[in-house]
């Protein structure tokens, strides 16, 4: 009997279900499942030139500078002008041309030659809690500036301006970082000066530009296209731009804003009329970069609003990232490209 029960549970064990279940898995509360991310972290630039940045804190607490850098004969050659973020080139009196260069992302020990103000300056730093550095300027200019810009002047005695000895006079004005810069109040969060992408800037598909030439009344600027490093070369006046120690001057973009102007009803110590490039409204630009050129629209606020940059079917304007050269075409100038 003993036999023939164990047989009949044998083969009950043997139907399919009849097994011994498993036993169910113990959950524990504490320790919930995790499911897996492929969340990226998000990139971090410079905001004004649109180049990787290990540490965000950076761009929050690295001062934002202007510097008004003269462009004539025998300001050349110049000391850290191509360590500049952003440069814009200002039609002046007597239709030369001035630098106001930007600085952030790095901040060479010396800049030179140092110039005079003018009153667009007000427009170009304003969407930025930034400093301008300047020799002097024209008391009205002075005050329109100051109302937007906090402002240091080698005229009113401000440290760390100094003189080379070795330059003639007025083109020998230097600033020493190192006395200004730790002295200058953190920009906070700084509105980026365009969007950026290595990769797929706006002129994707737009004509050549291997060479581009801006001719204004007195002064001349050429950029040539260098497949290499995919920059462009700059030339004032047929001549190649270098600094001291012979390190060319070069852009990863070239930006052409068509401007107007008006008379300021001041004149330089030579009698010329001083112009004012109005930088708020809008015209059309001309976007160069990665050896293409397309057409686009600017638009500006007032003096302390940013730039608006876009494309012909008014998306965002793509640059590629590094640094800009911002040419202010005003009427009485001309630009082509090649």
């Amino acid at each position: 009997m003993r036999r023939w029960l164990a047989l009949v549970a044998a083969a009950l064990l043997a139907l399919p279900g009849c097994a011994s279940p498993e036993p169910e898995p113990v959950v524990t509360p504490s320790s919930p499942t995790v499911e897996p991310t492929t969340e990226q972290p998000e990139d971090v630039t410079w905001p004004l030139t649109g180049v990787a940045l290990s540490d965000p804190d950076l761009a929050r607490t690295s001062p934002v500078i202007g510097v008004k850098v003269e462009n004539s004969g025998p300001a050349r050659p110049w000391v850290g002008l191509a360590a500049a973020d952003l440069v814009f080139v200002e039609m002046v009196e007597g239709g030369m041309t001035r630098f106001h260069a930007v600085y952030q992302s790095q901040v060479p020990e010396t800049i030179m030659p140092v110039r005079s103000l003018r009153p667009m300056d007000a427009a170009i730093l304003g969407p930025w809690n930034a400093t301008l550095l300047a020799s002097g300027g024209q008391a009205v200019f002075i005050a329109r500036v100051e109302t937007v810009v906090e402002l240091r002047t080698a005229d009113r005695g401000d440290p760390g301006f100094h003189r080379d000895r070795s330059r003639r006079a007025p083109h020998n004005v230097y600033v020493a970082t190192g006395e200004i810069v730790p002295t200058l109040p953190e920009p906070g969060e700084v509105v980026p000066f365009a969007e950026y992408d290595e990769v797929s800037p706006s002129t994707l598909g737009g004509e050549a530009a291997r060479e581009v030439r801006v001719v204004y009344p007195g002064a001349r600027s050429m950029w040539e296209y260098r497949t290499g490093d995919r920059t462009y070369a700059r030339s004032d006046d047929g001549t190649p731009s270098v600094e001291v120690d012979g390190t060319r001057v070069f852009a990863h973009n070239v930006l052409l804003l068509q401007v107007t102007t008006r008379d300021t009803g001041r004149v330089d110590p030579a009698g010329n009329p001083v112009p004012e490039t109005v930088l708020t409204g809008s015209g059309r630009l001309h976007l160069v970069t990665g050896g293409r050129v397309v057409a686009g629209t600017w638009s500006k606020g007032g003096d302390e609003d940013p730039f608006v940059l876009t494309d012909s079917a008014g998306e965002p304007l793509v640059l590629t990232p590094g640094t800009t050269w911002v040419e202010l075409v005003p009427e009485r100038a001309t630009a082509t490209w090649s």
